[in-house]
């Protein structure tokens, strides 16, 4: 079931990602519109799953609480900062550097989780790294677009350490009850600090569309923590350099966004890469 999770979590994200990025494109929903919709939309489905397979809560150390306020803080801020990100910038612009936030998982686990260590792991984030580094094309970029991929690096850098407090926080708590923490708690914070605007109204496209990301950013949420749970940090990473490659599809296919040769052939590289981690 764990690989089974995983494709799921790929999916299931590249989908969200493309719907908001709809949204942004063809509904012009602001970022804090976006953020509160999605958030509630998932944090309704992340209870209503938690409720319905009646997950426990024991006793939570200081540790587990640490990790848990690490795990909402990173996720908090990087939301914001990846939603900004994708209104600027195109989905497909954006996708190399997005890669490397597995990577630089990959490379703290490889140092901290001696148990899942294998010499295949190091070399195939070592590989990545070079291989997204050659698919990075320099672009022109406009003063909007340069400041949104500014913006992408910062929320790279945290995205990439949430993953390392997942792995901590299993020992803990189970999966679903992990992801209701986080969601519940950054819609709250996004309450708190970007309430909506009374001036702006959410038409029926905006909703739909927020919805069914919200939707599918939940499930997610809940089955990216079962694939770790079950495969492991360092697989787990790996196969999620697969990513950006369906929202290359999803950029091209469905937003006609440019994507370039570099980014394709990169992408074909990483899939060889991954393929050898899952055999060796």
């Amino acid at each position: 079931m764990g690989i089974i999770y995983l494709f799921l979590s790929i999916t299931f994200e590249s989908i969200g990602k493309t719907f908001d990025k709809l949204n942004f494109t063809k509904n012009h929903i602001s970022v804090r519109q976006n953020l509160l919709l999605v958030f509630t939309v998932m944090a309704v489905s992340v209870v209503a799953f938690s409720l319905i397979t009646q997950q426990s809560w024991g006793r939570l150390p200081l540790t587990a609480i640490a990790v848990l306020a690490g795990i909402i803080a990173l996720s908090f801020a990087g939301n914001i900062l990846d939603e900004h990100s994708l209104k600027r910038n195109d989905l497909s612009l954006r996708e190399p550097l997005v890669n490397f936030e597995p990577i630089l998982t990959g490379l703290v686990a490889y140092a901290l989780f001696p148990g899942e260590r294998k010499p295949i792991y190091l070399v195939i984030f070592i590989a990545g790294a070079v291989i997204v580094w050659w698919g990075v094309h320099r672009r022109k970029l406009k003063d909007f677009q340069s400041k949104g991929m500014r913006y992408l690096w910062i929320a790279t850098m945290l995205y990439a350490a949430v993953p390392i407090l997942y792995q901590i926080a299993l020992d803990y708590l189970p999966p679903a009850n992990i992801a209701l923490v986080r969601v519940v708690a950054i819609l709250v914070l996004l309450r708190l600090f970007f309430p909506p605007k009374k001036n702006r109204k959410l038409t029926g496209k905006m909703k739909r569309y927020g919805m069914i990301a919200g939707l599918v950013y939940a499930g997610g949420a809940i089955v990216g923590l079962y694939a770790i749970k079950e495969l492991g940090l360092l697989l787990t990473m790996s196969f999620l350099m697969l990513g950006p490659a369906l929202r290359f599809l999803a950029g091209k296919l469905f937003l006609r966004e440019k994507v370039r040769h570099g980014e394709i052939i990169s992408s074909a590289l990483l899939a060889v890469a991954v393929a050898a981690a899952a055999i060796l």
